[in-house]
Parts: C-alpha cells; structure tokens; sequence
C-alpha cells in the first residue's frame, strides 16, 4: 500500500512557508529583523541628505558664480554706463562754453566717454534677453544715444560758426540727457542691483533642509547607539560610530561654509551699495558740473540754471544722499565732502563774476585748472568720487571672490560624507545582523 505524503495547507493569508520565512527576516519582532529595519532607515536617509546636500550645494554655488559673473557685469556695467553718459553731457557742454574750437583733451574725454558707453550697451545686450525687465531701459538708450550725440554735433557746428543757434541743441541734447538716457540708465542699474542682492540672498541662506536631515539622522544612529549599548554592553560599533563622524563632519563643513559665505557677501554687499552709491554721486557731480556750464552758455544771470546746480550738491551731501551711503557701508566720504564744499565756494565765485558782467572772468574760471577756479575744484572733486568707486568696485570683487573660495567644493564634500555614513550605517549594522546567524 503506497502512502502519500499530503502538501501544508496554506497559511490563512496566503503565504507558504518560505515566504514567510523571507518576510520575517524583515518584519519579525526579533533583534536581526530589527537591526535590518534600523539599518535601512539610516542608510536611506543619509543617502536622502547626501542628495539634498548635493543640490543645495550646487544652487549656492551657482549662485555665487552668478553673483560673480553674470549679475556682477550687468551691474558694474549698468554703473558705467551711468557714469559715462553724465561725464559725456558734462564734457559736451564744458567743450561749448570754451567757444569755438573745444579743448583736445575735454574732446578726448567726450569721445572716451561715448566708446566706453557703446561698449558696454553692447556687452549688456549680450547678456540680456529680450523678456528681461532690463531690456526696456537697455532700448531706450541704443535708440537715444545716436540722437543725442547728433545734437551735439550740431551744436558744435554752429559754435565753431559763432553762431548762437547751437545753443539750443545743446540745451535739447542735454535736457534729453536728464530725462530720457540717464533715467534709463538708472533703471537699468537698480534692476541688476536687484539681480545682484537676489543673488546674495540665495548664496547665503541656511541650508535648512539639509539641517533638519542631517540632525535627524544624527539623532536615530545616537539613539540606536545607546540602545544598542544597555542591550548588548558593547560600547562601540567602529563603523557606525564613524558613519555618525561623517555625518557630524558634514553638518559642520556646511555650517563653517554658510557662516564664511555669509560674511563674505555681506561685505559684498556693502561694497555693491557702496559702488552704486559713489555712482550716484559721481553723477550728481558731473550733472552740477553740466548745469554750471549750461548757464554761462546762456548768458542769462543763472538763477534758474544755478538753482539746478544747488539742487545736486543739496542731494549729494544730504543726509540720506549718495555720500551719507556710502559712509554708512565703509567708505571714508570726508576727504569728498571737503572737495565738494571747495567747488561750491568757486563756483559761487564764479556766478558772481558772471551775474556783475565779467563774462570773461566767469569763464575762465570755468575752465581754467588753476588752483581756486571752479574748472580746477570739480578736477579735484571728480578724481575724488572716481578713485573712491574703484575702491568700493575693487572691495567688491575680492568679497566675492572669498564667497567663492568659501563655499569652493561645497556641492559635493558634504554629499560625500553623507554617502560615506551611509555606507558605514549598512556595514556596521549588517555585522551585528551577522552575530546572531
């Protein structure tokens, strides 16, 4: 008689022996399946902060790289672009009061001016697309600054003729000049200045996720750690207890990354107020500049014109003007103040000459460079205000560029040690599964 062996029934939910068997492994309330379920979750969640540092890594320092780059040029170019306009206007209308044939060297400024001006509109156009806020402005002064220049020429035309229709060009050119291009100018430079400080927000910012993770998980390893310790008495596990270094190693690569960084953009930061601030000022100088010679090409006695020029160094030494921002983010502003109280004492002198007649003493002074004129005190006030912007200019680049250096391999050092914990966590936790076989 043959006898068969009858198969188990399957279990009431379906899972035959061995399946069984395989899920326990995992899902048992025993000490390996345990172990296997702790190693999991530390090896996901530091392969998961290893990922998030990553990209927070990369953001920041793309970040930097923008506000070193990119923003930077649109922003020191958007500066220049400023600057040179003001100079030129004020070259322009210095050249028409010495009658006649200009001054080779205020012609060469004026040119120099116009160049420096056209090549960075051109470098800005590169760089800006046409959806861009900044595109507008940019616009308005390639279609404007061909018309400007026209006028002035004719200007001069008729001056070399001494005729005195040239007078009213240069009157238009230079009205086109405050309302049309150096407003355009302006707007183009708060708008990358916005960019800029945008980008300085980014490159510093906490790293809060990358926080939260790798606090987390440094608090469930030292937990297991303890509890592993009052189950077995044994003090150490070499890998896990170096996977908790790793990750203790990365919390402070990124705290010392963002603290460095941090200070470093702020005196960037400064500086870029600083700049923007020193070309504001130079502006306001070389507009006054424009406006004192407006009124001896009218020939009118100046009040109105010269009320224009007061108006300038009234914001320029205001105490929430250009100078007072400057001063407030590092930049000794003294040495300018005195300069520009020297200038406004010539160039009251000169207004007197000219409101008692002597046309011709007022423009001497005008454009002479000896020492008490008005021509010789902007000299001096201009150099001023320029030497202090490529201080500012120059403090910004080096701020930046110790940002650069301090969030240098932060993309991936960090991530590194995160993948390094967790394959500490799996080994170290995978030993212990191996005792208990």
């Amino acid at each position: 008689m043959t006898t068969q062996t009858l198969a188990a029934p399957p279990s009431a939910g379906g899972t035959t022996g061995p399946q069984r068997s395989r899920l326990a492994r995992w899902t048992g309330p025993r000490t390996p399946a345990r172990l296997r379920r702790i190693g999991i979750v530390l090896t996901l969640a530091s392969l998961v902060t290893a990922v998030i540092s990553l990209v927070s890594g990369i953001s920041r320092a793309g970040a930097i790289d923008d506000a070193g780059n990119r923003d930077a040029s649109l922003t020191q170019a958007a500066g220049e672009i400023y600057q040179a306009l003001a100079d030129a206007d004020a070259m322009a209308t210095s050249g028409y009061v010495s009658s006649g044939q200009e001054p080779p060297a205020i012609r060469a400024r004026y040119d120099a001016d116009l160049s420096r001006a056209g090549r960075r509109l051109a470098e800005a156009s590169r760089l800006i697309t046409p959806d861009d806020p900044a595109a507008k402005p940019l616009d308005v002064m390639i279609t404007g600054l061909p018309a400007y220049t026209g006028l002035i020429e004719t200007a001069r035309t008729y001056n070399r003729q001494g005729l005195p229709l040239g007078q009213s060009y240069l009157a238009q050119a230079s009205t086109q000049m405050r309302t049309q291009l150096l407003p355009a100018a302006q707007s183009l430079r708060h708008t990358e200045v916005s960019a800029l400080n945008a980008d300085y927000q980014r490159a510093s910012a906490l790293p809060i996720a990358v926080v939260v993770f790798g606090l987390a998980l440094l608090f469930i390893a030292l937990d297991f750690s303890r509890k592993e310790f009052r189950r077995t008495r044994r003090r150490l596990n070499p890998s896990v207890a170096a996977a908790c270094c790793a990750v203790v190693a990365g919390l402070l690569w990124w705290t010392v990354a963002t603290v460095s960084t941090g200070n470093a953009l702020a005196d960037a930061n400064e500086a870029s107020d600083a700049a923007t601030a020193l070309d504001e000022a130079s502006t306001l100088v070389l507009q006054a500049r424009s406006n004192e010679s407006l009124v001896l090409v009218a020939r009118s006695g100046g009040s109105a014109s010269d009320d224009d020029f007061t108006g300038q160094i009234d914001r320029l030494l205001a105490g929430d003007g250009p100078l007072a921002v400057a001063g407030a983010n590092g930049v000794d502003v003294a040495g300018i103040r005195e300069a520009t109280g020297t200038w406004v004492d010539a160039h009251k002198n000169l207004r007197e000459a000219d409101d008692e007649g002597r046309y011709a003493d007022a423009l001497q002074a005008a454009v002479s460079t000896d020492e008490g004129s008005s021509g010789s005190a902007f000299t001096v006030l201009d150099k001023a205000v320029g030497d202090a912007g490529d201080t500012a200019r120059a403090r910004l680049s080096a701020a930046t560029g110790d940002a650069g250096d301090a969030s240098a391999l932060l993309g991936f050092g960090p991530a590194v040690l995160f993948a390094l914990a967790a394959a500490g966590f799996a080994i170290g936790i995978a030993r212990r599964v191996e005792e208990y076989r």
